[in-house]
């Protein structure tokens, strides 16, 4: 199984990428407006899917990336244009907080994901990504100040994710700033 390729960007396709390495091109599957941000060399992480009749490589620009989209598709219903979809939707980062969160809103942006699809997705995930290194619960105390003040719980997490500050306060100030824009 195919799991990265290194080399040169020779053509953008619609959804599509074809990196050429060694004199081979593969053909790596992308969401449309990310495809086109990729242009002279570039590093990508693979997923292979076999079918009956066909290969097909979705790309992803960070192992961290590869690894959520492995959790995605192990859902009953998600399939890899769809969990690609949503990975590319925001950063690695949010896109985790927003689940975490249960961010029905967010999701359910993304083209092809349902109300259904977003509930399954926040239930066998949420615990999954709370165990991993890294992703970082929030700080209650500036959650129910944020609460406190008017904004909803899932907005207020989403704002708090990935700001590691120990004082409360500075946590506060910097979620007020994310939430004003």
């Amino acid at each position: 199984m195919m799991t990265y390729v290194q080399g040169k960007v020779l053509y953008h396709g619609v959804g599509y990428l074809i990196v050429e390495n060694a004199g081979v091109g593969y053909k790596v599957s992308m969401p449309e407006p990310v495809a086109h941000d990729y242009t002279g060399e570039v590093a990508l992480y693979l997923h292979e899917v076999i079918r009956d009749n066909e290969r097909e490589l979705f790309g992803f620009s960070s192992i961290a990336q590869l690894e959520l989209f492995w959790k995605l598709i192990g859902i009953s219903g998600v399939g890899p244009r769809g969990a690609q979809k949503i990975i590319f939707s925001d950063s690695i980062g949010q896109v985790k907080a927003k689940i975490m969160a249960g961010d029905l809103t967010a999701l359910t942006a993304v083209p092809g994901v349902g109300k259904k699809t977003a509930q399954k997705i926040f239930i066998e995930l949420k615990g999954a990504l709370a165990e991993e290194p890294g992703v970082s619960m929030v700080n209650t105390e500036a959650l129910d100040a944020l609460v406190g003040l008017g904004y909803a719980k899932r907005d207020a997490e989403a704002a708090l994710s990935g700001i590691e500050m120990d004082d409360t306060e500075n946590c506060i100030r910097a979620a007020l700033k994310r939430l004003a824009m």
